[in-house]
């Protein structure tokens, strides 16, 4: 079993590029364009959705059926074996594409502001992840592959934040999958890989083993030109 994740750096980028990139999305995903009122959120959603399309081409799908399931994620209504998932923070977009098997994915960039970050952590972490937190020489590394993970876990079961945050138990090293809820098998059973990519972590998670990681970096002018 393999995962393709597909990375797009997103640099400033022309606008006569950014023009183009929006003129190659489905005619909905325009329209939600449209509806930014931000410019910096508008072209992270353009160059997003136009990587998902270009992940989708190179799987061999030119422009797929895109429906949303009952918590709102995405799949591909004619090609139920083809699975894929989107993340994109500040400066860095991730569209992982697998076969067979859901899966998630997360990229967030390492926080600024550090200084709510245990109330945070009191929110969405188990006791032991904010001990972890709490003990660590670096725990704003903590937080964010902690978080990442979680995150990356919650889409690969199709519940996204349906499933709360603390339901799942990560430590470390790794981070490692401790609990799951009983309804999302053993928390042995499934694949999770984090890594820190410059300032930025990545995390997949899947609910069976995953053998292998194919990583592709697209650049903005190669969106453009596809």
């Amino acid at each position: 079993m393999s995962v393709t994740v597909y990375l797009c750096p997103v640099p400033e980028i022309p606008a006569g590029v950014l023009a183009a990139l929006y003129g190659q999305l489905r005619a909905h995903d325009r329209t939600r364009a449209d509806r930014f009122v931000v410019e910096r959120a508008r072209r992270l959603f353009v160059v997003a959705h136009r990587t998902v399309d270009f992940a989708l081409t190179q799987a061999g799908l030119d422009y797929p059926v895109i429906a949303t399931g009952n918590h709102g994620k995405p799949y591909l209504s004619h090609h139920p074996d083809v699975h894929f998932n989107l993340s994109h923070t500040e400066g860095m977009i991730a569209v992982a594409v697998a076969r067979h098997v859901s899966i998630g994915v997360d990229v967030e960039r390492r926080p600024e502001r550090t200084h709510d970050l245990a109330a945070i952590a009191a929110r969405v972490f188990t006791p032991s992840e904010q001990a972890t937190m709490t003990v660590s020489a670096d725990p704003v590394t903590i937080f964010t592959q902690f978080w990442t993970a979680k995150e990356a876990i919650m889409k690969a079961t199709g519940l996204g934040f349906h499933l709360p945050a603390k339901d799942i138990e990560l430590t470390v090293p790794g981070p490692q999958l401790r609990r799951l809820p009983p309804a999302h098998a053993d928390a042995s059973t499934w694949w999770l890989h984090a890594e820190a990519i410059g300032d930025t972590w990545l995390a997949l998670a899947a609910p069976r083993p995953t053998v292998r990681i194919v990583r592709k970096i697209v650049a903005i002018t190669d969106l453009a030109s596809a």
